[in-house]
């Protein structure tokens, strides 16, 4: 895990209301170090989904991960030669 100083800066997604949309369910586990800052950003007014929502996204775009098309389906992943 980089530290605080070598980690992306990104910006947290503005506070609204709740909207449903196109999210669906997601669990996992999480260390308590992570479950506590997640809990120090819901009582900054933030909304908690849009923020993993926001940092998931952040960590998969610098990984290098595509973004789906308008409908939602991934580009072929096929690695190069193995078609």
């Amino acid at each position: 895990m980089p530290e605080p100083s070598e980690s992306a800066k990104i910006a947290l997604p503005p506070r609204r209301g709740r909207r449903r949309g196109s999210k669906r369910p997601f669990s996992t586990q999480l260390e308590s170090a992570t479950l506590a800052r997640l809990d120090w950003i819901v009582n900054q007014g933030y909304v908690l989904t849009d923020t993993v929502d926001a940092a998931i996204n952040a960590y998969l775009d610098a990984a290098g991960v595509p973004r789906p098309d308008a409908e939602g389906n991934m580009p072929d992943s096929s690695p190069e030669g193995t078609r």
